[in-house]
């Protein structure tokens, strides 16, 4: 059986992991994610080397994929002229708000309401703050794009990553002239698309654990790589790729309506094989969330009982409390996360309390940029574990929520919600998870379904993406009498969320 390596540049850590060809991951190296390209580069190396060393074996293929709109300009020589300009980074707000001026056209063009995330917002930013650094760039490279270009030494992109530019025309399947021109660019500038089963080109010497000449290939957007390999590929599935941000994707058989697609803040970007759009809906604050609480929470709850050293390193297979048993064995979800099973101990699903979860405003199913983190029915019988799960129910009914409005546009009904990523791991969250989804929920195990997605992508390189073949799935046991409790809850969650409400929690504590 051949090997196939799958490299991840997520938000918070870069992945590199060897898969077989059924996607079981034998070695996986992962490390916070580099602000700069130099270190990334590197990261990725020493992550390829450390996999072949684990397992006396080197890769048949290489597979890219990781997060869209952060990304880096590049001088003639292919040198980085800045550190990476990250899609969380706030500068582009102003010259966002300039495009959103003939939104509806631009929606019509690229599937995408403008945003500061987004790269054209940032070279609008560049030309007006920092001009010499465009005059400079011969070349704008994604984070993907860069890590594959310093492994070939050729700079390509795929259209899924393309896309998320907001210079992209879906239509036309190119770049659009006009809308590089507002930042005085063009078209060259911008890497080449490649297919995600076409290879940009073979390894280079001196990469330690890796045959020169070895296929690399940008397999994608990591939410659609991951969306592919966890089977999500036709209208009537659905897709919840849960990480420090969380997408919930819906196949469909054509773009929204732009002013329908903006009412809702989804986008609408190209399937993986380009035969379909996909609808988004975005949650920028999923695991972020879980994260904050817990940076919040720890510190003034660390205790010898909280750090005892007899503690899984991660969600272990400890029963969480609640209605209905998630005892389940699980790999580390990070260091942080060991102290979840003391929090969550004595939890009562649910908690009673309605937490409308953004950190960062609210983009889909209902815009709202000032929109933050509230917390409704908090008393005083309520304790930390309360918080963590309320915050884990709040993201789950707004997942609901998201998913309603998706299937609704596209005129489907899914058949399934697909759910893959880092949560995973937390058994509390899938219990919640399957007792709110209207549809039944399939979770895919894999360690990291999305690097594995990447590495299965690259072993078809020069064939086929149908021949992709899908992850192992299993279904989330739903538990009847929670999830009635919860149709009452989504209820209230609805009714608060459509309303303008206070200055939230995460904007009162800075």
């Amino acid at each position: 059986m051949r090997t196939l390596a799958g490299v991840d540049v997520g938000t918070t850590h870069v992945k590199v992991g060897f898969h077989d060809e059924n996607g079981r991951c034998p070695a996986e190296f992962r490390r916070p994610t580099p602000r700069e390209l130099p270190a990334l580069v590197a990261a990725v190396r020493e992550g390829l080397a450390a996999c072949a060393a684990r397992t006396g074996r080197r890769p048949d293929a290489i597979g890219v994929t990781g997060m869209a709109e952060t990304g880096v300009p590049f001088d003639a020589e292919g040198r980085p002229l800045t550190p990476f300009l990250w899609w969380t980074d706030p500068r582009g707000a102003d010259e966002a708000a300039g495009l959103a001026r003939d939104a509806v056209r631009l929606f019509e063009v690229t599937g995408h309401r403008a945003t500061a995330k987004t790269p054209l917002a940032k070279w609008l930013w560049l030309r007006r703050h920092e001009p010499a650094v465009l005059d400079r760039m011969r070349w704008w490279a994604g984070a993907p794009d860069a890590v594959a270009h310093a492994l070939t030494g050729t700079l390509r992109t795929h259209e899924t990553l393309a896309a998320r530019t907001l210079a992209y025309d879906l239509g036309r399947h190119a770049y659009d002239p006009d809308l590089l021109a507002l930042a005085g660019l063009t078209p060259e500038v911008l890497p080449p698309v490649a297919g995600a089963v076409e290879p940009v080109g073979g390894a280079v010497p001196g990469l330690d654990g890796v045959t020169p000449g070895t296929p690399v290939a940008i397999a994608g957007h990591d939410h659609m790589v991951g969306c592919w390999a966890a089977g999500v590929r036709r209208p009537g599935d659905a897709g919840d790729s849960l990480g420090t941000a969380e997408a919930v994707m819906v196949p469909a058989a054509a773009p929204p309506d732009p002013r329908t697609g903006l009412a809702l803040g989804v986008t609408a970007d190209p399937s993986l094989d380009g035969r379909h759009v996909v609808l988004v809906g975005g949650l920028s604050s999923s695991g972020a969330l879980l994260d904050w609480l817990l940076d919040l929470l720890t510190p003034v709850l660390d205790s010898a009982s909280l750090r005892d050293p007899a503690l899984p390193p991660g969600p272990g297979s400890s029963s969480t409390p609640g209605s209905g048993s998630a005892s389940r064995s699980g790999s580390a979800a990070g260091d942080r996360y060991a102290v979840l099973p003391r929090l969550l101990e004595g939890v009562r699903l649910p908690t009673g309390i309605v937490a409308e979860p953004y950190l960062r405003g609210r983009a889909a199913p209902a815009p709202d940029p000032g929109r933050r983190l509230t917390l409704a029915g908090l008393d005083a019988a309520h304790g930390a574990g309360d918080l963590l799960a309320a915050a884990v129910e709040g993201t789950c009914l707004h997942t609901r929520w998201t998913l309603a409005e998706l299937t609704a546009v596209a005129g489907v009904a899914a058949e399934r919600l697909v759910v893959f990523g880092g949560q995973v791991r937390i058994p509390l969250w899938m219990l919640v998870k399957a007792a709110v989804s209207v549809p039944p929920v399939e979770v895919v195990r894999a360690g990291d379904a999305v690097c594995a997605g990447a590495a299965l992508v690259a072993g078809q390189a020069g064939g086929s993406l149908d021949d992709v073949p899908v992850l192992p799935r299993e279904a989330e046991p739903r538990d009847p009498a929670l999830a009635a409790a919860y149709d009452t809850v989504y209820e209230r969650f609805l009714a608060a969320a459509r309303t303008a409400g206070p200055p939230g929690l995460a904007e009162a504590t800075g």
